[in-house]
């Protein structure tokens, strides 16, 4: 049962009230004067005094009960209609603001109705309208900065992605170069070492050599001096040949002189002069020999000092080599230490990367869950109709105009509704 019909009920009650009562006052007013008209006539003038005067104050009577009858009409057609215009239409109002939040529009406005009870439940309504219209206002800002915000986070996830995709494929073309590297180093460590052998074995060559030139050098001393010798004994040999030529030549005379019986004297003498001849030819081809060979000893002792210098040059460059090859060994050492320590980086790294890609892809999902759930919460917004005023407001720039809103309206209707609810629950 609507409240019109409720309140047409009690006045249409009320009125029948009042008309029962009037036929009941013209009933008891028309049996009291039949009554006084049939025992007027047994009392004589005094009882058609009566009568006339009960007739007339009957007639007063009927007037007034008409009069009140007529009263209670307008009263009742003015109660109705000041309940239908101060009551029912405004909850009607109020009402159909109700059902438009129902339904999503929170454009319809709503006007205050007086300071009553009526005027302060439209003011909290108003002021429930205008929250709701704010704080839908804030939820589609707030919707759709997490929907753009979930975009660039899915685009920022994606490149990042890609990205990290790009790094894992260098760190292992990395890896493997370095692996490569590593092989290198390690070749170029055994190769050093084979060369550290090669070389102590020429340095141990070297030695030996020294050691034999030295030798050389000694034997070659030895020679010069026997050679030294020689040139003594054939001075001697050529001193003995002199002087055998001057006994020859005296022989020679002493046969000369002595005639035909110094004959055989004088054949011995020429021949110890050509034997002496022939001694100091040969003495001199010796001694050209021994020159010779003096020449020679002297020159392979001096080359034979000149190859101990290049030896000793050569196992000074050998030591050098090796000191070198020492220096490559531990560097290649070193080097290939620090590549494995390399690896296990850029292996830890790969692993990393990899655990970045899963939580970039975690990421991802999440991040297209946030903008489907942002999608939703604008699709369930989306019902609400806002006023033209608040639209522009928050269209135009969203994040001033919900502060300039929040401040300029909240603090009254909080105070209004405050003091609507406070009366409710004192009402109650």
């Amino acid at each position: 049962m609507s409240m019109r019909t409720s309140w047409a009920l009690v006045l249409g009650a009320f009125l029948l009230l009042i008309t029962v009562l009037s036929v009941l006052g013209f009933f008891v007013l028309a049996q009291a004067e039949s009554t006084i008209g049939l025992l007027a006539p047994q009392s004589g003038a005094a009882g058609t005094q009566l009568l006339q005067d009960f007739s007339a104050l009957a007639d007063h009577a009927h007037l007034i009960i008409i009069c009140v009858l007529v009263i209670a009409l307008l009263t009742a057609a003015v109660v109705f209609w000041g309940v239908i215009a101060n009551v029912l239409q405004p909850l009607q109002k109020v009402v159909a603001s109700f059902d438009a939040m129902a339904y999503g529009d929170l454009s319809v406005p709503l006007e205050r109705f007086g300071r009553n009870e009526l005027g302060q439940l439209s003011a909290a309504v108003k002021a429930l309208q205008q929250r709701l219209s704010r704080t839908v206002a804030l939820v589609r800002m707030s919707s759709d900065a997490v929907h753009r915000g979930a975009q660039h986070i899915a685009s920022g996830n994606n490149d990042f992605s890609v990205r990290t995709q790009e790094q894992v494929a260098k760190l292992k073309k990395t890896a493997s170069q370095i692996a490569t590297l590593s092989a290198t180093v390690r070749q170029h460590a055994e190769q050093a070492r084979r060369a550290r052998h090669v070389t102590e074995s020429a340095a141990r060559t070297a030695c030996t050599g020294h050691e034999t030139v030295g030798d050389l050098g000694a034997t070659m001393g030895e020679i010069s001096q026997g050679v030294q010798r020689m040139t003594e004994v054939v001075e001697l040999i050529d001193k003995v040949a002199s002087q055998a030529n001057r006994i020859a030549l005296l022989a020679s005379v002493e046969a000369a002189q002595a005639g035909e019986s110094g004959h055989g004297f004088g054949m011995i003498a020429r021949e110890v002069r050509d034997l002496s001849k022939r001694s100091a030819d040969a003495t001199q081809v010796i001694r050209s020999l021994i020159e010779a060979s003096v020449t020679g000893v002297n020159t392979g002792l001096a080359q034979a000092d000149q190859a101990m210098q290049s030896i000793d040059a050569i196992v000074l460059a050998v030591n050098q080599v090796n000191s070198l090859m020492d220096g490559i060994t531990s560097g290649s050492r070193d080097q290939s230490q620090g590549i494995e320590q390399i690896n296990r980086a850029i292996a830890q790294m790969d692993q990393v990367t990899q655990r970045n890609a899963d939580l970039v892809r975690q990421d991802a999902k999440a991040a297209d869950q946030v903008e489907a759930e942002a999608a939703r919460l604008r699709k369930a917004v989306s019902v609400f109709k806002l006023a033209p005023e608040v639209e522009q407001r928050f269209t135009a720039n969203r994040y001033d105009a919900a502060a300039e809103w929040m401040q300029t309206l909240t603090p009254e209707d909080l105070a209004q509704a405050g003091r609507t609810k406070g009366k409710r629950r004192r009402a109650a």
